[in-house]
């Protein structure tokens, strides 16, 4: 089978609809070359080749495909290296993949996977190339409990695995980890309310003096585009309720929040809410952050522990 896309079309106009309903997002803080969304969406088709894959920092024998943004990684290196068995069922043309916790049947042609007895549709169909079986790479992120950190200087995508041990977790009501997330906290323009979700975080270690919060899309077309930060927010703080952006009580907006509004046809995008425990109680924001590469120094080198969840929205 070979790889073919017949989204082409559809997706060019999707993201070229971004380019008007996105605020600025050129930025040039600290980064080796100048980052921008609109460029990224201008030049998605340029996108469809190889991309290298790393799991917790060792790189993958296989490298991954991108077909109009969406990226398809190779099933058996990834899961094998994370210790996986990987099995063709000639019976019903099916590949089957048991791990610690979990397992999943994939067919090729097909969209839907089911991982532990539950069955959920993903962005693209696994298919076989060259011989090889490919998947989207939102399965890897739910059978491996896996962010998806993109890297588009090195075209690099590292999954990173949770700590199950870690004490500092984070959670939201309104969806589960690497769940969808509801279309209320989309932009009004695709039917949503444009307000921020319920965040709870516990476990923060001893000494935290503040809570920082970032909120990013890792999409590689919106090569972690920042949705919303908070930042100041006292040690007695456990978490935000819904629609509290833009009517904060304790600590302030370093962005303001902007809703998901990922573009029509470029598939599941992560968004990930990182909150950091900070050992000081005010952070100095350099200018004006864009992407999440501009604000992490200030956040890292006061940071005592960082907990993730990750969600994925698609139009």
């Amino acid at each position: 089978m070979t790889i073919i896309s017949n989204l082409r079309n559809k997706t060019l106009v999707g993201c070229f609809a971004l380019l008007l309903a996105l605020p600025s997002v050129s930025s040039s803080a600290g980064q080796p070359a100048e980052k921008d969304v609109m460029k990224n969406v201008a030049s998605y088709l340029q996108w469809n080749t190889p991309v290298t894959v790393k799991l917790n920092g060792n790189q993958v024998a296989d490298q991954a495909v991108m077909i109009n943004t969406q990226i398809l990684l190779p099933l058996r290196p990834l899961f094998e290296s994370a210790g996986a068995s990987v099995a063709w069922d000639d019976s019903n043309g099916s590949v089957l993949v048991k791990g610690t916790g979990y397992s999943f049947t994939v067919r090729p042609g097909e969209s839907s996977v089911t991982l532990n007895g539950t069955t959920t549709t993903l962005d693209h169909a696994a298919v076989i190339e060259d011989g090889r079986s490919l998947v989207p790479a939102r399965l890897a992120a739910l059978a491996l409990d896996a962010g998806l950190n993109w890297d588009s200087a090195n075209r690099i995508l590292n999954l990173a695995t949770s700590d199950p041990a870690a004490a500092f977790k984070v959670e939201s009501t309104a969806y589960a980890p690497y769940g969808d997330i509801p279309l209320t906290y989309a932009q009004t323009a695709i039917g949503g309310k444009n307000i921020s979700m319920p965040i709870r975080w516990s476990g923060a270690p001893e000494g935290t003096k503040s809570f920082a919060i970032v909120m990013y899309d890792s999409h590689p077309i919106a090569d972690n585009y920042i949705h919303w930060s908070v930042i100041d927010l006292p040690a007695s703080s456990q978490g935000l309720d819904e629609g509290t952006a833009g009517h904060l009580q304790n600590g302030k907006e370093a962005v303001a929040y902007y809703g998901i509004l990922p573009p029509q046809y470029s598939g599941d995008h992560p968004y990930r809410i990182a909150v950091y425990a900070l050992d000081t109680d005010h952070i100095e924001v350099p200018g004006k952050p864009v992407f999440f590469e501009d604000l992490e120094p200030a956040l890292k080198q006061h940071t005592l522990a960082r907990a993730e969840l990750e969600g994925f929205f698609k139009q």
